[in-house]
């Protein structure tokens, strides 16, 4: 398996929040992004040169390409864990955890689909129970 390769040195003083991560074509990057300078860039073996769907959760960046589903380490684009996904294809994959914000309240559907009636009573639409 093929590790990161960090593109300059001093990658640790760029915080998290700072950082812009970036896939393409079976490769994910790090950014600073206030200046756009690569800090790392890894390959997702056996990915071919698909799309890469990213999501940063859990102390994870986890990537998803070509049917196969990954987990980096965002500081340095090392591999964590790797999972085929054997039998699903190799089409594009979708990434969603189960996390609420901290400032979101513990049940945010239903907040929303409340908000969403009140607003259709107040403009003169319907309501669908």
């Amino acid at each position: 398996m093929r590790s990161a390769t960090p593109s300059a040195a001093g990658n640790a003083s760029v915080p998290l929040e700072q950082r812009l991560f970036v896939g393409t074509h079976g490769f994910v990057a790090a950014l600073e992004q206030a200046t756009g300078r690569e800090l790392w860039r890894t390959s997702l073996p056996d990915t071919g040169y698909s799309i890469v769907t990213l999501l940063l959760e859990a102390g994870f960046l986890f990537a998803a390409s070509g049917g196969h589903c990954f987990a980096l380490d965002p500081e340095s684009g090392a591999i964590a864990w790797h999972n085929e996904l054997k039998g699903l294809g190799q089409g594009a994959l979708c990434l969603a955890t189960t996390r609420v914000p901290a400032n979101a309240s513990a049940d945010p559907i239903p907040q929303h689909a409340a908000a969403a009636q009140q607003q259709a009573a107040a403009s003169g639409g319907a309501v669908i129970q």
